[in-house]
């Protein structure tokens, strides 16, 4: 079975659901293909559903995570993903979550945004996050 990636209009599209025949072709990829998410995808995903079709976190939470879930999806930085929402789901900025997530091991993730150091000190054990003068 071919391996696709896909786009944010895909993802957006299955989740909405608000054009029949593209949810429809959305829905008949997730189900005759192997689907690769990238992790840009999910972060864009992430704001269009939120500031376009007002999806709050909780949903965004439970709809990314089923479809993490599915046994033909394969995510890019999957536990990444994983962590930055479970630190969205709890109060983080997705985005913010994300960046932190994937900056290496070892390295410090700079900022000016108080609030992200504190979310991130707070829900992302570990994280090496420091604001800066």
């Amino acid at each position: 079975m071919a391996r696709q990636t896909i786009d944010t209009s895909i993802l957006v599209r299955l989740f909405a659901q608000d054009d029949d025949v593209q949810f429809a072709t959305a829905a008949g990829l997730f189900s005759s293909s192997d689907v690769v998410l990238l992790p840009t995808v999910l972060l864009e995903t992430e704001w269009v559903l939120r500031s376009r079709y007002g999806f709050d976190r909780y949903r965004i939470h439970t709809l990314f995570n089923a479809v993490l879930d599915a046994r033909n999806v394969f995510c890019r930085e999957r536990q990444v993903i994983v962590l930055a929402l479970d630190a969205y789901v709890r109060g983080m900025d997705f985005a913010d979550a994300l960046h932190v997530c994937l900056t290496e091991h070892g390295d410090d993730f700079i900022t000016f945004d108080r609030r992200l150091v504190r979310l991130a000190k707070q829900y992302l054990e570990g994280a090496r996050v420091e604001l800066t003068p």
